[in-house]
């Protein structure tokens, strides 16, 4: 074991100290800082003359989110709602910007597009007077409800996301038990909702695609060349006559691995929730899921639903660095070890299986690849083991998990048979 442990360090030691590992970390670090700010960054709506950033009117709707916390989202708030914005205001050509990229509200009379640029010309010209005050209710109110959600009733908005949800589960091809199944969650689900602003915890979901591939992108620079090295430089046969080449180095050696990209992606998302947290602000840890996924039938807070994300991203990014290092040993090439995640990525970007093949569809979806989707946490098909139905981020750690096993077991094989054949 103290081998082992020496080894280990040693192993991690030649991670962490390759130029390469600083170079695209720090690349990837500022890319996910820079998750946060670059939509406020990139846009902003015009009123009149006056030109609102992203940022500024992200502030203004997030003090008037903050204002509404604790409000039952019923038929006293939805008329409040109505009766702020203008009369006919849906009925008359008069629209509502509803921009979900800088999140903006306001009531326009023209919109034109100069060398390329929209530019939004409003009835009032101060920002704070431009986006209506109920703008996170109405918000919320877009994610569930079509057409006429100024004239909508506390009934007739949770009808429709009853119905929203229902037909979703239609489309999945859902089991009869299946859908009993979530009945049963659907009905310990409280309604009428109480209004919390949580966009800072929110949006790591919108995030979590991106961070994922980040995750998969270093961890395959970094350790494609865990045993391939030892090929391209000769020196396996040194290791093949040290004392501990056989066995205990390849176990150090993914041991080592499996903590860099444990670390990776630590590092990677946690740095993520930060910048979002510093930028929209940490409130609503506690708030239901639902105020942000109206459609999703987990019956758990914002906050744990990030936790949940977190030990899964964890358990992908051991999966990530076995998986890297096995090709390492198997491909001897590092070059060509780091195109099979690249070509990967781009093929599940690429592909989509419709629901209509239910099978195949979900296999699919439970790729580590695919997994992290803010989809997923509407996506109500299930996994039935030995009788009990687990939704696909209670199943998918446990596949990751013999997948592991499995590489494990194949570059272990492959490794000490390489090194006494080749002799």
């Amino acid at each position: 074991m103290k081998q082992i442990r020496t080894l280990y360090f040693f192993e991690l030691k030649k991670i962490v100290d390759r130029k390469i590992t600083w170079m695209i970390g720090g690349v990837i670090i500022l890319l996910c800082i820079f998750l946060s700010f670059a939509d406020l960054l990139s846009s902003s709506v015009y009123v009149g003359d006056v030109s609102i950033s992203g940022y500024e009117a992200m502030k203004i709707n997030r003090e008037y989110a903050r204002n509404l916390k604790g409000r039952v989202i019923d038929d006293t708030l939805l008329q409040e709602m109505a009766d702020s914005y203008p009369e006919g205001i849906e009925n008359e050509g008069r629209v509502i910007i509803n921009d979900r990229t800088n999140g903006t509200v306001g009531v326009i009379t023209e919109s034109t597009e100069e060398n390329g640029e929209r530019k939004v010309y409003a009835e009032q010209l101060d920002p704070q007077s431009f986006i209506n005050e109920y703008e996170p209710i109405y918000s919320f109110m877009c994610n569930v409800v079509e057409n006429e959600i100024l004239g909508t009733s506390e009934e007739e908005l949770y009808d429709e996301r009853a119905m929203v949800i229902s037909q979703n589960r239609t489309d999945q091809m859902l089991t009869e038990e299946e859908l009993n199944f979530w009945e049963e969650k659907s009905a310990q689900i409280k309604t009428p909702f109480t209004y919390e602003y949580a966009e800072g915890w929110g949006n790591i979901w919108t995030y979590a695609y991106t961070v994922n591939y980040m995750i998969f992108l270093m961890i395959a620079i970094c350790l494609s060349n865990m045993f391939s090295i030892e090929h391209l430089r000769k020196t396996d046969a040194i290791i093949l006559c040290s004392q501990y080449g056989k066995k205990h180095l390849y176990l150090a050696k993914i041991l080592a691995g499996a903590t860099f990209g444990v670390i990776t992606a630590s590092l990677i998302l946690g740095v993520t929730v930060i910048s979002s947290i510093f930028v929209y602000g940490a409130d609503g840890y506690d708030a239901a899921l639902q105020l942000i996924y109206p459609l999703s039938s987990w019956k758990v807070s914002i906050g744990e639903s990030i936790i949940i994300l977190f030990g899964v991203l964890l358990i992908i990014s051991v999966l990530y660095s076995v998986a890297v290092m096995v090709l390492s040993e198997m491909i001897k090439n590092s070059a060509a070890v780091m195109a099979v995640p690249v070509g990967i990525m781009i093929l599940t970007m690429m592909i989509d299986i419709p629901y209509q093949w239910r099978i195949p569809s979900q296999i699919y979806d439970l790729l580590p690849t695919n997994l992290l989707i803010k989809f997923q946490l509407w996506d109500d098909r299930l996994v039935s083991v030995f009788g009990r139905y687990l939704t696909n981020f209670q199943i998918s750690p446990l596949i990751y998990g013999i997948a592991v096993i499995i590489l494990f077991w194949i570059g272990k094989r492959k490794y000490q048979r390489y090194q006494i054949a080749a002799r």
